[in-house]
C-alpha cells in the first residue's frame, strides 16, 4: 500500500500552478512577474517538505527551504536563475521600486519555475508510491 499525497501537499500544488500560470501573461509587469516566479518556487519547495513531513517556517526565503530540503537528503537541480535572486522579488519588491539593474530573467525564471516543479512532482509521486 501506498502513501497518499498530503492534501496540504496537493494545495501547494495548486498555488503554485496559479503562479506559474501567471508567468504566461505577456502584459505582467517585472515586479509581480518576479513575485509569482518567486512564489511559485516557494509553494513548491514546501510542497516537498511537506510531503515529507517536514515542518517548516512561514518564509519567503527559498534559499532556507532548499537547506531544509538538502538537509534531508533531498537534492535540488541546477536552474537558470539561482533561488537567491528569485528571493530578491519575495517581498522588497512587492512593496519597492525596482532597481532597472536588477529586472528579473524572464525566461531563465520560467525555466528555474518548470525545472523545480518537474523534480518537485517526480519526487512527490515517487514519495508518495513508497510502502
Amino acid at each position: 500500500m501506498s502513501k497518499a499525497v498530503d492534501p496540504w501537499t496537493k494545495t501547494l500544488l495548486l498555488k503554485a500552478a496559479e503562479d506559474e500560470a501567471t508567468l504566461q501573461l505577456d502584459e505582467i509587469p517585472d515586479g509581480p512577474f518576479g513575485f509569482h516566479s518567486q512564489q511559485a518556487a516557494e509553494k513548491l519547495l514546501k510542497a516537498l517538505l511537506s510531503q515529507l513531513g517536514i515542518p517548516f517556517d512561514r518564509t519567503h526565503d527559498l534559499t532556507r527551504l532548499a537547506t531544509q530540503l538538502n538537509d534531508a537528503g533531498e537534492a535540488l537541480p541546477v536552474t537558470p536563475v539561482d533561488l537567491a535572486e528569485l528571493n530578491k522579488f519575495a517581498v522588497v519588491y512587492r512593496y519597492d521600486g525596482i532597481p532597472d539593474l536588477e529586472l528579473p530573467d524572464r525566461p531563465g525564471s520560467i525555466e528555474t519555475v518548470r525545472i523545480i516543479r518537474e523534480h518537485v512532482m517526480a519526487r512527490i509521486a515517487a514519495i508518495a508510491s513508497q510502502p
